[in-house]
């Protein structure tokens, strides 16, 4: 498949019509120049419906910067009723984006929707994610909680020190019984309702990938190359442009690529970012150990979505041939939504080990595993399945919740249990 004319027809591409003008949107974004083929895709028999359906939905969340492209490169080629959609989805998105920065203002530091995008409205945001040191995420739970957010436990019985030890995030939510409801909304493909958001939900982060993945987890660096600047008068700390483009390719790696939003990110960061030191980025990738992760983005933002490259990166990039062949599966996948992955790289299949250390919204460990091109990572990753104490461990033997040394002891024979019931389907 060749990437860089993807949507050169949508007979070539296996993809819609109403995908391509997505595509294409995505494209103009990150800088390219082809409004020539978005005229044309607009002239060849658009099923509007369709396309204001796309563009809204869960696994697209694109319809603030579709409007803008289209209100501003070819606004006569649009029905005014869709162009009015698009706009009252621009303009509700926008109004609860500012809700959020006021959030965000009364509570701490990074905001990388605002860094990267350059406009708020364009990116659409469900929540905030605030990024705190591990030893002051006790102190930054009694701030959340000061100012009005109640804690939403994964696990019930699971939270201070234990909930650090095995978790990498937690969740706040100002209205904590809506928040299940607002997630199975957007599982549902529905458009999100901006305007009746009142969630309030913060995910507080301490790291960024589940504790079985090896990629490094000493964040000292980041927090050293960390940039200020001022947002409505008040001075807020956020990741240095390397680091906020690196951690865009893990976190569309950690949801196995499965959105068009997570690629769009990473393209809007090359983009907006001109002086990026890529020599710096390159370095710092390969220290994390997450080279392959890094190449699985950076590829996909320049070959699906357009985002320039300088010609001197890609050859210090990961040339494993799984690489390029995971790369164009989800390139594949974007386009077809019902297509089957690859069984060894499947972002969503289970094994036996998954099934206990990870929950339905992550990757599975075989995919883990390959995503780190290390093989001292692959097998610290390994250890830390087969050591350390997960949630299972805990809904299996409530009792132990408060007592951490205990569960270490017991987690490698509740393991085995688990993996038994997995063999044996009990």
């Amino acid at each position: 498949m060749k990437m860089s004319n993807v949507y050169r027809t949508a007979e070539e591409s296996g993809a819609s019509v109403e995908e391509l003008i997505i595509l294409c949107c995505i494209r103009l974004q990150a800088g390219t120049h082809e409004v020539n083929q978005l005229e044309k895709l607009l002239q060849s028999g658009v099923d509007w419906e369709a396309l204001v359906r796309l563009a809204r939905a869960w696994y697209f969340y694109l319809g603030p910067l579709l409007y803008q492209q289209l209100s501003t490169r070819c606004p006569t080629l649009v029905p005014p009723a869709v162009l009015e959609q698009l706009h009252s989805d621009y303009q509700s998105n926008a109004e609860h984006n500012k809700m959020l920065i006021r959030d965000l203002l009364t509570i701490v530091d990074p905001l990388s929707a605002r860094n990267a995008y350059g406009n708020v409205a364009l990116r659409v945001c469900t929540d905030l994610d605030v990024f705190v040191r591990e030893n002051d995420v006790e102190w930054a739970s009694h701030v959340l909680k000061a100012l009005g957010y109640t804690r939403v436990p994964r696990v019930d019985a699971i939270e201070g020190e234990l909930e650090v030890a095995i978790f990498y995030e937690c969740d706040f939510a100002k209205n904590p019984a809506e928040l299940h409801a607002r997630d199975d909304q957007e599982l549902a493909a529905l458009p999100f309702d901006f305007e009746n958001d009142r969630i309030g939900k913060v995910e507080l982060h301490w790291n960024f990938l589940p504790r079985q993945w090896s990629v490094t987890r000493n964040n000292t660096s980041l927090w050293e190359r960390a940039k200020t600047f001022l947002i409505d008068g008040t001075r807020v700390c956020s990741f240095s442009p390397e680091d906020a483009l690196l951690l865009a390719c893990i976190h569309g790696a950690k949801h196995g690529w499965q959105w068009w939003n997570l690629l769009n990110d990473v393209a809007t960061l090359i983009t907006a970012h001109t002086d990026l030191n890529w020599d710096q980025l390159v370095t710092i990738a390969r220290q994390r150990g997450c080279l392959r992760i890094l190449t699985v983005g950076l590829l996909l933002a320049n070959e699906v979505a357009g985002a320039p490259l300088p010609e001197d990166i890609k050859p210090r990039l990961d040339h494993d041939p799984r690489t390029r062949a995971y790369v164009e599966r989800v390139a594949l996948r974007l386009y077809h939504r019902e297509a089957a992955w690859h069984p060894d790289f499947a972002a969503n299949a289970f094994d036996g080990l998954a099934v206990t250390t990870f929950n339905r919204d992550f990757p599975g460990l075989r995919y883990a595993l390959f995503m780190q091109e290390r093989a001292r990572d692959k097998c610290r990753s390994l250890l830390r399945v087969m050591l350390l104490p997960n949630h299972q461990d805990v809904k299996m033997l409530p009792a132990f919740a408060s007592r951490k040394k205990m569960l270490y002891l017991l987690h490698p024979a509740l393991l085995m249990i688990w993996l038994l019931l997995y063999r044996f389907k009990l």
